[in-house]
């Protein structure tokens, strides 16, 4: 009796040890409702992309993060290959939600994007135009390389991209440092929004 008991004992800590871990609902969805509700769609993809790569999410929740980071990139024009990618996991995961119907239109619409952004990339382009095509295909640090080559100030918007993705940073006031740093603005008129802009010591910018 007593080795049987010890038995079933060893076998439900067996049991236990090899049911996995999930991540708390509670606080899966307190965190992506703090990621939904930020405005910046860099620190949004890395903070999804994080996510995503812990192994204890369920099915459900990985589903509502893939879609998640999927819209994000949809709606802003910010990697519209990762968000069909994206897109096809979510599918994969749930294959009967309601959510489908939304996905098949937005596959459409994204490969039309990305069929115009193509051409467009094969053609001469502004170098704004161009960065904004890059960042469409989800190469943004390669838009940056050709920014800081020419010399060229981005737009407020793009330099805020630039920012948020830490590829350009805040310079320091004193005149010293300054001499060190790179500043993003080299020609004509100093915009307001690219005061004190600097190139980050980054490997991918350098």
């Amino acid at each position: 009796m007593h080795r049987t008991l010890i038995s079933v004992f060893a076998l439900g800590l067996v049991a236990c040890e090899t049911v996995p871990a999930t991540y708390d609902e509670g606080v899966f969805a307190a965190q992506v409702a703090a990621i939904d509700a930020n405005p910046s769609v860099v620190a949004v993809d890395k903070e999804l992309t994080a996510l995503l790569a812990r192994e204890d999410l369920t099915i459900d929740q990985r589903a509502s993060a893939l879609f998640l980071r999927a819209e994000k990139r949809f709606d802003e024009k910010y990697n519209i290959p990762g968000a069909v990618n994206d897109y096809a996991a979510f599918a994969v995961l749930l294959p009967d939600d309601p959510r489908l119907s939304v996905i098949e239109r937005r596959q459409v619409f994204a490969a039309t994007e990305i069929e115009s952004a193509q051409r467009r990339l094969a053609r001469l382009q502004t170098l704004s135009a161009w960065f904004d095509d890059k960042v469409l295909m989800g190469d943004l640090e390669a838009a940056a390389v050709r920014y800081k080559s020419s010399g060229l100030t981005p737009t407020d918007h793009q330099l805020y991209l630039l920012k948020e993705a830490e590829l350009v940073c805040d310079g320091v006031g004193d005149a010293e440092n300054q001499e060190l740093d790179e500043p993003v603005h080299r020609f004509g008129e100093l915009p307001e929004y690219a005061e004190n802009a600097v190139w980050c010591e980054t490997p991918s910018v350098s």
